[in-house]
């Protein structure tokens, strides 16, 4: 039986995916002088799972990465070797490499091959100390029979060499090929027998492989002729004496109810597939064991037939041409692994989650959209019938409509993901980047567990690094100027999530140096802007957003061509959110984002204006009020201003924004909503309020064309369409009507 595993190809590259970040967080959290042992295996096993995934899909190049990196990370963890800065750098830089050569393979860039080289002689370079290369070299004499599946991929086959000529130089006597799997050579080497088996054990089962300490290859078994189960899924592992030997470390695990000297608890399967229960258990009763780490594919099959005792183990062995009498040089591989290798089990069971492609996820909120439209415009129907008569219907309706709410939640609940998804990728942006301009700053995350929509997520990712980079060029001082300062060397940049009403808010505070207020100015005076020594703070940091506006004193590839920050606000103005800063000389910056929790669906208020409805998000209404005259006043310079328990806020009116006739035009008839605007609070004059609801966000750009003032659009419970409004756009546009037409009045 073959098995094709081409439809697991993806599921590789996701897994890989997840290690590498996984490998990359442990590393930029490893302590170099007292490293955490359980940080080293971790990063050790996700080395091992991406070598023996790219082995198992026939990915060479990723596996030949991997297979040296592995080599130095188990040194490393068996401390033969001592973590130093240099190793992090170069573990990090194959991890880049190893991205490099996954997007290849899904059809991307090719990897730069010079990269890949460099990096492998890096981590060769690393690996050799003095004790390796003093070594004595030893001739041993290898054979094994490859799956064939291997023996027929050319391809594999020199892969397989290529590993061995690495560890030595090497004499083929037989070179496996298609109908003839064995392999059979002489090598020289410095490397001991575990390192051998460790190559071959990608390529062959592991009762399969002969390695012989300066043997005669005429004492050798001239071949080795193991019968396996369909392609090997499911292995036996030798008997107790191989507790003592080095493990093998392969795709293929062993059967449970094998006999074995140390075994105390169970390991975790790494690979796609779990124990299978319910396999037929060997009526010979066997002592209990547990399940091996399965670093590969494949796990052990629970309950598969096992021999009873070392001397059946030894009579099955000489089915696969062993004898018991064989040169006692021979090495057996143990079916366990290292104690330090074992982690908790966590069976298929126990899963809690699957993989979902996002088109599926993105067609089911479509329909629940579609599906939110229904229900308006059936309880927009049936708003005329007579609620005696049509009981049972009206309360149908409601329980429909409480049903397509609680439905709509959770189908947006599936694409919200945590911010440590955006987060994550900044301890490395920030270790380089600081490095590269001689500071030294410690990186703090708070809210990561804070959820935002998927699509939010990939569209701020963007934005939060321009703000990044810029409090590491801008903001943190030098150790040298901090320390002058009377502050700590290292700085500290803060990211922080938080959810506020509808709304996620994200912040990026550093502790350095602040804007420098005449610099602002300055420049902004060079550049021919309005400006003025009476502005505001908030005012003057604002003018850092304006297209090209820069106040580096050198371009450098950092930063200070001034296109970062006017893109930062563009980019989020554009996913219906706002950006703030806070500045104080000497302590330090805080810029704060507020965006939408998503962009599919929203609650809002419908207001009418003439003759025409609009939506005003209602995460940004604080409250709604009927004035009075004698709140209504026009102030010189700034225009009509409504008084609202003390406090003076500008009047908005909707219908002078959009040029609408037949509206209200007495505030004092009409309705205030006070709305969060981007420079404080505003007051939108609208001439009815109409009813709060859930509305469908539809795109206008796409269907028609981008109007100034407007979000979106929406439909209806009656089948009319509704414009969304984007609240700041329109205060602006509001704010300089008001401001043109009433400004010039007298109080």
């Amino acid at each position: 039986m073959s098995i094709d595993l081409s439809q697991f190809t993806q599921v590789f590259f996701e897994e890989a995916a997840e290690h590498l970040a996984n490998m990359e967080a442990l590393l930029l959290a490893l302590d170099v002088e007292a490293p955490d042992s359980e940080d080293l295996n971790a990063i050790f096993r996700a080395a091992h799972s991406i070598k023996g995934g790219s082995g198992t899909f026939g990915f060479g190049d990723i596996a030949e990465v991997t297979h040296i990196l592995e080599t130095l990370l188990d040194r490393v963890r068996k401390g033969e070797l001592s973590l130093t800065p240099a190793m992090v750098d170069a573990f990090l830089a194959t991890g880049d490499v190893l991205k490099a050569l996954l997007a290849q393979h899904q059809g991307g860039e090719p990897a730069d091959e010079a990269a890949v080289q460099a990096i492998c002689a890096r981590l060769q370079a690393l690996s050799a100390d003095p004790a390796t290369q003093s070594a004595g070299v030893q001739r041993y004499w290898l054979e094994c029979v490859l799956s064939p599946a291997i023996a027929e991929d050319s391809t594999a086959v020199d892969n397989l060499l290529a590993g061995l000529a690495e560890l030595g130089t090497c004499e083929i006597v037989e070179r496996p090929a298609p109908g003839a799997p064995r392999l059979a050579l002489w090598i020289e080497t410095a490397a001991d027998a575990a390192q051998l088996r460790e190559v071959l054990c990608f390529y062959a089962f592991p009762e399969d492989i002969r390695i012989d300490a300066a043997g005669d290859p005429s004492a050798a078994p001239s071949g080795v002729t193991a019968q396996h189960e369909p392609y090997g899924l499911f292995t036996n592992a030798p008997t107790e004496a191989a507790a003592t030997a080095d493990p093998g470390y392969s795709f293929f695990e062993m059967a449970p109810g094998l006999p074995l000297a140390e075994t105390t608890q169970a390991d975790a399967g790494y690979g796609f597939f779990d124990a299978v229960p319910g396999s037929p258990v060997q009526a010979a009763k066997t002592p209990a064991v547990t399940e091996g780490e399965g670093y590969g594919f494949f796990n052990a099959a629970p309950g598969a037939p096992a021999p009873a005792s070392a001397e059946s183990t030894l009579a099955a062995s000489s089915v696969h041409g062993r004898r018991a009498s064989d040169d006692p040089l021979v090495e057996i591989s143990r079916a366990g692994r290292r104690q330090t290798d074992k982690v908790a089990v966590n069976s298929a069971a126990e899963s809690s989650s699957i993989r979902v492609s996002v088109e599926k996820v993105d067609q089911l909120i479509n329909l629940v959209g579609e599906l939110v439209i229904t229900q308006a415009m059936l309880a927009q129907s049936a708003s005329d019938l007579d609620p005696v008569q049509a009981e049972r219907l009206l309360a149908g309706i409601d329980l429909l409509a409480r049903n397509t709410r609680d439905l709509q939640e959770a189908v947006m609940s599936i694409r919200m993901l945590p911010m440590s998804m955006v987060f994550s990728r900044f301890p490395r942006l920030v270790r380089d980047l600081a490095g590269k301009l001689g500071k030294q700053v410690e990186l703090r995350t708070i809210g990561e567990a804070t959820e935002l929509d998927k699509s939010l997520i990939e569209k701020i990712t963007d934005p939060l690094t321009h703000l990044v980079r810029n409090s590491l060029d801008h903001g943190i001082e030098t150790p040298e100027r901090r320390v002058a300062a009377g502050k700590n060397p290292k700085g500290t940049l803060t990211l922080k999530a938080a959810h506020q009403g509808g709304n996620i808010v994200i912040e990026v505070i550093d502790d350095g140096a602040g804007l420098n207020r005449e610099k602002i100015l300055a420049k902004a005076r060079e550049r021919g802007l309005l400006v003025h020594d009476g502005m505001s703070d908030q005012e003057v940091w604002q003018l850092i957003f304006a297209p090209g506006f820069s106040t580096a004193d050198q371009v450098t590839d950092v930063s200070g061509r001034g296109v970062g920050m006017d893109v930062v606000k563009k980019n989020i103005e554009g996913l219906g959110g706002r950006v703030e800063i806070e500045s104080s000389p000497g302590y330090g910056t805080r810029t704060i984002i507020s965006l939408p929790l998503t962009l599919a669906i929203l609650d809002g208020m419908s207001v009418r204006v003439g003759s025409e409805t609009y939506i005003v998000p209602l995460t940004l209404v604080v409250e709604s009020l009927q004035p009075r005259p004698e709140d209504i006043r026009t102030i010189a310079g700034d225009g009509r201003v409504v008084n609202i328990r003390g406090e003076y806020l500008p009047l908005v009116s909707l219908a002078e924004v959009f040029n609408l006739h037949g509206a209200v035009t007495d505030p004092a008839r009409g309705i205030l909503m006070v709305v969060e605007a981007e420079d404080g609070r505003a007051a939108l004059f609208v001439d009815e309020l109409l009813g709060q609801h859930q509305v469908v966000i539809k795109s206008l750009e796409s269907n028609y064309r981008k109007v100034a003032g407007v979000s979106g659009a929406t439909i209806l419970g009656d089948g009319r369409v509704a414009l969304i409004l984007d609240i700041a756009a329109v205060t602006r546009m509001g704010l300089a009507i008001n401001r043109r037409q009433y400004g010039r009045l007298a109080a």
